[in-house]
Protein backbone atom coordinates (compact mmCIF):
# COMPACT_ATOMS: atom_id res chain seq x y z
CA UNK A 1 0.00 0.00 0.00
CA UNK A 2 1.44 3.36 -0.98
CA UNK A 3 0.55 7.02 -0.68
CA UNK A 4 2.03 10.14 -2.25
CA UNK A 5 2.96 11.51 1.18
CA UNK A 6 4.38 8.37 2.79
CA UNK A 7 5.67 5.29 1.07
CA UNK A 8 7.64 2.34 2.37
CA UNK A 9 8.03 -0.42 -0.19
CA UNK A 10 10.15 -3.55 -0.13
CA UNK A 11 12.06 -3.58 -3.41
CA UNK A 12 13.81 -6.86 -2.64
CA UNK A 13 13.89 -9.06 0.47
CA UNK A 14 16.62 -11.58 1.25
CA UNK A 15 18.64 -13.32 3.95
CA UNK A 16 22.06 -11.96 4.94
CA UNK A 17 23.85 -14.52 2.73
CA UNK A 18 21.73 -13.30 -0.19
CA UNK A 19 22.28 -16.50 -2.15
CA UNK A 20 18.62 -17.08 -3.05
CA UNK A 21 18.26 -19.94 -0.58
CA UNK A 22 16.10 -19.99 2.56
CA UNK A 23 18.33 -19.66 5.62
CA UNK A 24 16.80 -21.07 8.81
CA UNK A 25 19.79 -19.83 10.83
CA UNK A 26 19.24 -16.16 9.86
CA UNK A 27 16.83 -14.70 12.42
CA UNK A 28 16.29 -11.39 10.58
CA UNK A 29 15.15 -10.79 7.03
CA UNK A 30 16.98 -8.06 5.16
CA UNK A 31 16.10 -6.02 2.15
CA UNK A 32 16.24 -2.99 -0.06
CA UNK A 33 13.57 -0.39 0.60
CA UNK A 34 12.05 2.60 -1.09
CA UNK A 35 11.04 5.11 1.59
CA UNK A 36 9.58 8.51 0.83
CA UNK A 37 8.12 11.10 3.20
CA UNK A 38 6.60 14.06 1.42
CA UNK A 39 8.98 14.81 -1.44
CA UNK A 40 12.05 13.47 0.39
CA UNK A 41 13.36 10.04 -0.56
CA UNK A 42 15.09 8.43 2.42
CA UNK A 43 15.97 5.11 0.77
CA UNK A 44 15.98 3.71 -2.74
CA UNK A 45 17.56 0.91 -4.75
CA UNK A 46 21.02 2.47 -4.28
CA UNK A 47 20.81 2.83 -0.47
CA UNK A 48 21.87 -0.65 0.54
CA UNK A 49 20.14 -3.32 2.59
CA UNK A 50 18.29 -2.88 5.89
CA UNK A 51 17.12 -5.14 8.75
CA UNK A 52 13.48 -5.58 7.78
CA UNK A 53 12.15 -7.62 10.70
CA UNK A 54 13.48 -5.00 13.16
CA UNK A 55 11.97 -2.25 10.99
CA UNK A 56 8.63 -4.04 10.97
CA UNK A 57 8.57 -4.38 14.75
CA UNK A 58 9.49 -0.73 15.26
CA UNK A 59 6.80 0.47 12.86
CA UNK A 60 4.23 -1.74 14.58
CA UNK A 61 5.12 -0.03 17.87
CA UNK A 62 4.38 3.34 16.29
CA UNK A 63 0.77 2.34 15.67
CA UNK A 64 0.05 3.07 19.32
CA UNK A 65 2.83 5.42 20.45
CA UNK A 66 4.68 8.49 19.26
CA UNK A 67 8.29 8.01 18.22
CA UNK A 68 11.14 10.47 18.51
CA UNK A 69 14.38 9.76 16.66
CA UNK A 70 16.44 7.09 18.49
CA UNK A 71 13.65 6.22 21.01
CA UNK A 72 14.21 2.49 20.51
CA UNK A 73 18.02 2.60 21.03
CA UNK A 74 18.23 2.20 17.28
CA UNK A 75 16.86 3.73 14.11
CA UNK A 76 13.38 2.97 12.76
CA UNK A 77 15.14 1.34 9.81
CA UNK A 78 18.36 -0.15 11.17
CA UNK A 79 21.17 -1.51 9.05
CA UNK A 80 21.48 -4.50 11.31
CA UNK A 81 20.32 -5.99 14.58
CA UNK A 82 22.97 -8.33 15.88
CA UNK A 83 21.71 -8.56 19.43
CA UNK A 84 18.13 -8.97 20.73
CA UNK A 85 17.79 -8.13 24.41
CA UNK A 86 14.67 -9.51 26.12
CA UNK A 87 12.79 -7.59 28.80
CA UNK A 88 12.14 -9.45 32.07
CA UNK A 89 8.77 -7.77 32.67
CA UNK A 90 6.98 -7.68 29.30
CA UNK A 91 7.22 -8.65 25.64
CA UNK A 92 9.41 -5.75 24.57
CA UNK A 93 12.84 -6.30 23.11
CA UNK A 94 15.75 -3.98 22.45
CA UNK A 95 17.59 -4.66 19.22
CA UNK A 96 21.19 -3.53 19.11
CA UNK A 97 23.17 -3.17 15.91
CA UNK A 98 25.47 -0.62 14.33
CA UNK A 99 24.83 3.13 14.14
CA UNK A 100 23.75 3.08 10.48
CA UNK A 101 20.11 3.45 9.59
CA UNK A 102 17.21 5.71 8.69
CA UNK A 103 15.17 7.62 11.23
CA UNK A 104 12.26 10.05 11.40
CA UNK A 105 9.79 11.31 14.02
CA UNK A 106 6.23 10.00 14.24
CA UNK A 107 3.53 11.86 16.16
CA UNK A 108 -0.15 11.00 16.54
CA UNK A 109 -2.37 14.10 16.26
CA UNK A 110 -6.19 14.15 16.20
CA UNK A 111 -6.67 10.96 14.17
CA UNK A 112 -3.69 11.67 11.95
CA UNK A 113 -0.01 10.78 11.97
CA UNK A 114 2.66 13.44 11.44
CA UNK A 115 5.95 12.20 9.97
CA UNK A 116 9.01 14.46 10.16
CA UNK A 117 12.42 13.60 8.71
CA UNK A 118 15.80 14.66 10.10
CA UNK A 119 15.93 17.31 7.35
CA UNK A 120 12.59 18.71 8.50
CA UNK A 121 10.35 17.39 5.73
CA UNK A 122 6.90 16.91 7.24
CA UNK A 123 3.76 15.20 6.05
CA UNK A 124 0.48 14.37 7.76
CA UNK A 125 -1.64 11.36 6.80
CA UNK A 126 -4.69 9.77 8.40
CA UNK A 127 -4.01 7.18 11.09
CA UNK A 128 -6.12 4.69 9.13
CA UNK A 129 -3.90 5.06 6.06
CA UNK A 130 -0.72 4.93 8.17
CA UNK A 131 -1.89 1.73 9.87
CA UNK A 132 -2.75 0.13 6.52
CA UNK A 133 0.70 1.00 5.13
CA UNK A 134 2.46 -0.47 8.21
CA UNK A 135 0.34 -3.63 8.26
CA UNK A 136 0.84 -4.19 4.52
CA UNK A 137 4.61 -3.76 5.01
CA UNK A 138 4.72 -6.22 7.92
CA UNK A 139 2.53 -8.74 6.06
CA UNK A 140 5.14 -8.81 3.27
CA UNK A 141 7.92 -9.39 5.80
CA UNK A 142 5.99 -12.25 7.42
CA UNK A 143 5.26 -13.83 4.05
CA UNK A 144 8.96 -13.94 3.19
CA UNK A 145 10.12 -14.85 6.71
CA UNK A 146 7.87 -17.87 7.13
CA UNK A 147 7.17 -19.60 10.42
CA UNK A 148 9.50 -18.33 13.19
CA UNK A 149 9.15 -21.73 14.91
CA UNK A 150 11.13 -23.26 12.05
CA UNK A 151 14.19 -21.07 12.73
CA UNK A 152 17.35 -22.51 14.25
CA UNK A 153 17.75 -20.27 17.31
CA UNK A 154 20.90 -20.61 19.43
CA UNK A 155 20.21 -22.79 22.48
CA UNK A 156 21.30 -20.18 25.02
CA UNK A 157 18.40 -19.04 27.23
CA UNK A 158 19.13 -15.34 26.62
CA UNK A 159 18.96 -15.75 22.82
CA UNK A 160 15.87 -17.95 23.01
CA UNK A 161 14.07 -15.44 25.24
CA UNK A 162 14.96 -12.51 22.98
CA UNK A 163 13.75 -14.32 19.86
CA UNK A 164 10.58 -15.55 21.57
CA UNK A 165 9.77 -12.09 22.96
CA UNK A 166 10.42 -10.46 19.59
CA UNK A 167 7.75 -12.57 17.90
CA UNK A 168 5.32 -12.37 20.84
CA UNK A 169 5.58 -8.57 20.79
CA UNK A 170 5.15 -8.58 16.98
CA UNK A 171 1.93 -10.66 17.24
CA UNK A 172 0.54 -8.56 20.11
CA UNK A 173 1.13 -5.31 18.21
CA UNK A 174 -0.35 -6.63 14.95
CA UNK A 175 -3.56 -7.69 16.62
CA UNK A 176 -4.21 -4.65 18.83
Amino acid sequence: MTNQEFEITILRQHWIKDDGLNDNTDLCSHGILYIKIGNEVLSDSESGSWALTATGLYLLRTLSINYTIEDFASQLVPCCGHFIIPNEHKNYVSIIGCNEGIDWNIKHEHGNVKLTTKKGTTTIISFKLYKNIVLDFTDKIESFYGNPNEKEVPNEEFDLNGFRQFWEEWRELKHK
